[in-house]
């Protein structure tokens, strides 16, 4: 995916605990939007819309951020959305 842009997020959030391999053990409680656009050039430079819901719109703009320097404890809810894994 190249030039991955992001647009027509949802205004319904979902609520989850997120982890990253960037704090291996650490969930973050933060919320997403439940459905995206996503737009980018595929491996061919053709241009593609996929239009996302749920568990993949999450993880498309979980990785969007990484692109964008955000990692998934600058979105915590609040100061208690941190636990260790078990």
């Amino acid at each position: 995916m190249y030039n991955p842009e992001l647009s027509n997020m949802s205004e319904e959030l979902i609520e989850l605990w997120d982890d990253c391999m960037c704090f291996p053990n650490l969930l973050v409680r933060l919320k997403r939007h439940r459905s995206i656009t996503l737009t980018f050039l595929d491996e061919n430079w053709e241009p593609q819309t996929w239009n996302l819901k749920d568990d993949l719109s999450e993880l498309i703009q979980h990785e969007y951020d990484h692109l964008e320097g955000i990692l998934a404890t600058q979105r915590a809810i609040d100061d208690k959305s941190f636990k260790w894994r078990a």
